[in-house]
């Protein structure tokens, strides 16, 4: 699995918490709700005497390579970070996108269980770190962008190549994510 989730920038929880589950794994639980997966560490928070539970839901895409190789292409991880008030959404992607094209979240028109739209851009999140494992871009959820999400059956993630100013987008599949969103404890109007 990708190392990052809920911890690394003021939302550095949204990024170091896998590898605290690490270290204090007696304390780390996970569940399962279709394509997503709902994890809790104990971490350390700066400024605490005691570990704060942190939470953050995710789903993650491979692609297998031509050399029949498995390879991460895309994980996305939403929770609130430790001392935040606002959920936020981090996506990891491939280390040679163009850092300057904003990374962007699409529902397609038919892939909401209301009634068909245009495909619509409902997040637009910026990169702030790059590591061998990928490029992270994060942004805030509002509760509108939850509930869009919450709806749908499938959303676009598409982000830039490096290399052509190629635009590559992503479909993931949204099953569970509603049941998943609850089980954080986060609720879309």
């Amino acid at each position: 699995m990708i190392k990052f989730g809920l911890m690394a920038l003021g939302m550095a929880a949204l990024i170091a918490a896998p590898m605290v589950a690490q270290t204090a794994a007696p304390s780390a639980t996970s569940a399962t709700y279709g394509n997503w997966t709902v994890t809790c560490v104990d971490a350390a928070v700066p400024g605490s005497a005691t570990p704060q539970k942190v939470c953050q839901m995710t789903t993650k895409l491979n692609l297998k390579g031509n050399d029949g190789q498995v390879r991460p292409l895309l994980e996305i991880a939403i929770g609130v970070p430790p001392g935040g008030d606002a959920p936020r959404m981090v996506v990891q992607v491939p280390i040679d996108v163009a850092l300057r094209e904003a990374l962007v979240v699409s529902i397609d028109a038919d892939t909401t269980d209301a009634t068909p739209q245009p495909q619509t851009d409902l997040v637009t999140a910026s990169y702030f770190a790059c590591t061998p494992a990928g490029c992270i871009a994060d942004t805030v959820v509002k509760p509108d962008v939850m509930a869009a999400l919450k709806l749908a059956k499938t959303t676009n993630v598409t982000f830039s190549a490096l290399a052509g100013t190629k635009k590559i987008t992503v479909p993931v599949e949204m099953t569970g994510f509603g049941d998943a969103l609850a089980a954080l404890g986060l609720s879309a109007p």
